[in-house]
C-alpha cells in the first residue's frame, strides 16, 4: 500500500475505534457503570486495540509474541463485536437526539459495507502465518463480515426495523458485498492483486464450451432433476419453483459471491503463493483449497441439517470446489466460478424451498458419487496437457512471478 493510503486507513481505524468504544463508555457512564468491570475491560480493549496502529517504529523482536497474539485477539474481537457497537451508537443517537431511528438504521446498514476495511488492514494484515491467515479468514473474518447486518439488527433497543431490512440483513447478501470490499483491501495489503474478470485469450473455445455445458447441465439437474432411479436420474425433470421469493434468491446469492471470494480468490491465492516453488504447485493449491471448502460445510450441522446430509454435502463440495478452482485458473475469469456457484444455490433454494439438505437416501448417495467422479475428471482434464500451460501462465501473471 502507498504511504498516503496507509496513513488514511490508520486514521480511519483510530477514529472508528474511538467513536464505537467511546460511545459505549459514555453510555456506561451515563448509567453509573463507568467504573464497573465492563468499563475497565472496555478501556483495556481500547488501549490494546490502539497498539497495532503504532507498531511500524517498533523493533521486530520487541514484545513480538504479545504483538502477534494481539493481532489475532483484535481480529477476533473487532470482527465479532463491532456490529453490536455500531448498533449501540445508532441506539444512542436515536434516543439522545431527535434523529429518526429508521433513518439511522439505514445509515448503519450502509456503513457496515465498509466497517471492516480499516480493521482488516490494521489488525489482520500483520498476521504472517499461512495457517493463521486461513484460520482467521474461514472463521471470524468471513462470519463476522457476512453476518454483520444480522448481528447489527439484534442490538437491544433497535425497534424501528423495516421488514425488508430484516429480510436482506438475514440473507447475508449485503455482508457478502462488504466481505468483497474488506477482504479485497486485505489481499492487496498482503501483496496480491484482485482477480480478473475477462476470459484468458489463450483458452480454447471448445474447452470453454465443455466447461459451460457441464456447468449448465449440473445447475439445471441440481434444481429440477426428479429421477427416482439410476435409469431416470439424469433424464427426468420437474420444472417447479416451490419458493420463488426474494429471500431465497438473496440467500443463494450470498454464498455464490462471498464463498467464491474467500476460497477461489483468497485461500487459493494464498496456497498458490505458498507452493510457488513446489513441483506440483497448482495441484496442491487446488486440492487443499477444495478440501478446506468441503470441511467448512460441516458447520451446516449447527443449522440443524442432518449429519448424513452434511457429510454428503462436504464430499460433494470438495469435488465441486476443485472444478470451480480449475475453471477459474483455466479461463482466467473470476466471473466463471461466481456464476456457476450463484446459479446453483439460487435455483436450488428457490426450487426446493429450503436452505438445508434433507437426509440422503441410497439414490442420492449414488448420484453424488457420479458427480464427484465427473467433476474430478473434469478438474484433472483442465489441469493437465495443453490446458496446464494455460493455467500456469495465468497463475504466474496473477502472482506476478
Amino acid at each position: 500500500m502507498q504511504a498516503d493510503v496507509d496513513r488514511q486507513l490508520r486514521r480511519w481505524y483510530v477514529a472508528q475505534l474511538v467513536v464505537l468504544i467511546g460511545a459505549l463508555l459514555v453510555r456506561l457512564l451515563a448509567n453509573g457503570l463507568g467504573s464497573s468491570l465492563l468499563g475497565v475491560m472496555l478501556l483495556l480493549w481500547f488501549f490494546s486495540a490502539m497498539l497495532p496502529v503504532y507498531e511500524q517504529g517498533v523493533a521486530d523482536k520487541s514484545w513480538s509474541y504479545f504483538r502477534r497474539f494481539n493481532h489475532y485477539l483484535q481480529t477476533i474481537l473487532q470482527f465479532s463485536v463491532f456490529p453490536l457497537l455500531l448498533g449501540n451508537l445508532i441506539w444512542m443517537l436515536s434516543h439522545w437526539t431527535r434523529l429518526d431511528q429508521q433513518g439511522l438504521i439505514a445509515v448503519g446498514f450502509t456503513y457496515l459495507l465498509i466497517l471492516f476495511v480499516p480493521v482488516g488492514y490494521v489488525v489482520t494484515r500483520p498476521v504472517g502465518s499461512l495457517v493463521g491467515r486461513i484460520m482467521l479468514l474461514i472463521s471470524v473474518v468471513f462470519s463476522g463480515v457476512v453476518g454483520a447486518h444480522e448481528v447489527f439488527l439484534i442490538t437491544p433497543g433497535l425497534t424501528a426495523i423495516p421488514a425488508s431490512f430484516t429480510m436482506v440483513g438475514n440473507s447475508g447478501v449485503l455482508g457478502a458485498f462488504g466481505f468483497v470490499t474488506a477482504f479485497g483491501v486485505l489481499m492487496m495489503a498482503w501483496g496480491f492483486q484482485l482477480p480478473t474478470w475477462r476470459l484468458n485469450r489463450s483458452t480454447s473455445g471448445w474447452v470453454l464450451m465443455l466447461i459451460g455445458f457441464l456447468a449448465l447441465g449440473f445447475v439445471i439437474w441440481n434444481a429440477f432433476g426428479s429421477g427416482d432411479s439410476l435409469a431416470t436420474l439424469f433424464t427426468r425433470y420437474t420444472v417447479e419453483m416451490k419458493s420463488p421469493s426474494w429471500k431465497m434468491f438473496l440467500s443463494g446469492l450470498e454464498p455464490g459471491i462471498a464463498e467464491e471470494w474467500l476460497y477461489r480468490f483468497g485461500i487459493l491465492s494464498l496456497l498458490l503463493w505458498r507452493f510457488r516453488h513446489a513441483k506440483h504447485q497448482i495441484g496442491w493449491a487446488v486440492g487443499l483449497s477444495s478440501l478446506l471448502f468441503g470441511l467448512w460445510h460441516s458447520t451446516n450441522i449447527l443449522a440443524g441439517q442432518a449429519v448424513s446430509a452434511t457429510l454428503e454435502q462436504m464430499v460433494f463440495a470438495m469435488a465441486l470446489g476443485s472444478f470451480l478452482a480449475a475453471s477459474y485458473l483455466y479461463t482466467g475469469s473470476f466471473a466463471v466460478p461466481i456464476m456457476i456457484h450463484t446459479l446453483t444455490d439460487c435455483l436450488s433454494m428457490m426450487a426446493s424451498g429450503t436452505q438445508t439438505m434433507s437426509q440422503p437416501d441410497l439414490l442420492e448417495w449414488q448420484s453424488m458419487g457420479i458427480l464427484v467422479v465427473v467433476f474430478g475428471l473434469m478438474t484433472l482434464f483442465l489441469l493437465t496437457g495443453s490446458r496446464r500451460r494455460v493455467v500456469e501462465a495465468h497463475t504466474q501473471r496473477f502472482l506476478r512471478l
